[in-house]
């Protein structure tokens, strides 16, 4: 999403900026509280704390960059799928019903990321909001997403052109059957 959001901006990625690569948003939120870093993408609620401790937040990329989605997900094999899908099932099921908790209710939620991430509940309250705007409505994306993630990826990644179905990478039936039980 960066090098969208640069190339957006009319910036040359590959020429106009020094990447430092590994840099989860605890660690990056430091970097440039003490200087060594120039900006960083931050993640709810490190993009809050910052702001809250005088950095200035450039864009939302949610915003900025129009293909940008959330692109986390559950990951496991197609081996534990096929050894113990009773597990991946509840899994998924929990996560999709913690995400649609976090959705329905406000104060709990809050009062989660206030203990979860040790901050203080106006932080969280405003973590909260941009939680809202990069979390899915029901834990699916769809094809196109995942084309426009891909195609990020790639524009990040290996220069040469690898060829992959985005519907290849995903198996979505455990997550549409936790949808049916829980609607």
């Amino acid at each position: 999403m960066s090098v969208s959001f640069l190339r957006r901006q009319g910036i040359d990625p590959d020429r106009d900026v020094a990447y430092v690569s590994g840099q989860f948003s605890p660690t990056a939120l430091q970097s440039l509280l003490g200087g060594v870093l120039d900006a960083a993408v931050l993640a709810p609620p490190f993009n809050v704390i910052g702001a809250e401790k005088g950095l200035t937040m450039l864009t939302f990329l949610g915003d900025s960059v129009p293909d940008a989605s959330s692109s986390n997900g559950i990951v496991t094999s197609a081996q534990r799928i096929k050894s113990s899908p009773d597990q991946v099932r509840r899994i998924v099921r929990a996560s999709l019903q913690s995400l649609y908790d976090f959705r329905r209710n406000k104060a709990s939620a809050i009062e989660f990321l206030a203990a979860h991430f040790e901050i203080p509940k106006n932080i969280a309250a405003k973590s909260y909001a941009n939680g809202l705007d990069i979390l899915t409505r029901d834990g699916e994306i769809s094809a196109e997403k995942m084309r426009q993630i891909l195609a990020m990826m790639q524009d990040t990644g290996k220069k040469d052109t690898v060829t992959v179905s985005a519907p290849s990478l995903v198996d979505f039936s455990f997550l549409r059957e936790a949808q049916k039980e829980l609607k």
